[in-house]
């Protein structure tokens, strides 16, 4: 199954569809159609046979790679949805709306049984702990949270951006996590206690992206003055 991660790949654009693609020929395989609005954010299944994407639509769809084909429409959300993002097993889907809720669904059944509140601004970005179990969420009211799966509840609440948070991401052993935010920083935390272990500036505008390393040692920064910083 990793050949389908080497393979192909996907897009998401403005004319509400999802496009599947292969990285040799630069053939477009599928054309995900079925969405009524913007799509927002795309994620490949941990196994690559799945592709989930959301919508400003208010949904999330799952498709099936090697069919075409929609799975599941899943519906719940009261306003658009930013990302997605799959559990390590592939079993479950997380999804970050603009209503501040991040909620987990069911990849078999469709079905959502966690509503996970706390944020009180709309919900840019979110990413899955390696660990297993943990969710961490960056929003518009300047905060990270993580999110315990085992519960559904909040874990920590990471403060110290002083703008909206654009992306966050876990490191590969799932001990700290990166944050950027348009206040022109990428911060570290430590994702047991929740502090804030270093602060990286040098960036001269918002910063949207994010990335760690495969080994975990580095970060990678995108902004919007034109410059990507390792």
């Amino acid at each position: 199954m990793r050949c389908i991660f080497a393979k192909w790949r996907t897009d998401c654009i403005l004319d509400c569809t999802v496009r599947l693609w292969d990285v040799v020929t630069g053939e477009c395989i599928y054309v995900f159609d079925n969405h009524s609005d913007e799509v927002g954010g795309i994620a490949f299944s941990p196994r690559g046979d799945q592709v989930a994407s959301t919508s400003y639509d208010k949904t999330i769809q799952l498709w099936d790679v090697e069919t075409g084909n929609c799975c599941h429409i899943l519906e719940g959300h009261s306003e658009g949805i930013n990302g997605v993002v799959y559990s390590l097993k592939g079993d479950q889907v997380f999804s970050a709306g603009k209503d501040g809720t991040v909620r987990a669904w069911d990849v078999q059944s469709g079905t959502c049984h966690h509503t996970m509140t706390g944020h009180t601004d709309n919900i840019l970005c979110i990413a899955y702990s390696p660990k297993g179990g943990i969710v961490a969420s960056g929003s518009m009211d300047k905060t990270v949270r993580l999110w315990d799966m085992s519960v559904g509840g909040s874990r920590q609440i990471l403060s110290g951006h002083s703008t909206e948070v654009t992306d966050v991401k876990c490191s590969p052993r799932g001990n700290l996590i990166a944050s950027c935010s348009d206040d022109f920083t990428i911060r570290l935390w430590d994702a047991e206690t929740g502090a804030c272990v270093r602060i990286f500036s040098g960036h001269s505008n918002a910063v949207w992206s994010v990335a760690f390393s495969p080994q975990g040692n580095r970060i990678v920064s995108g902004s919007a003055d034109n410059t990507a910083r390792l």
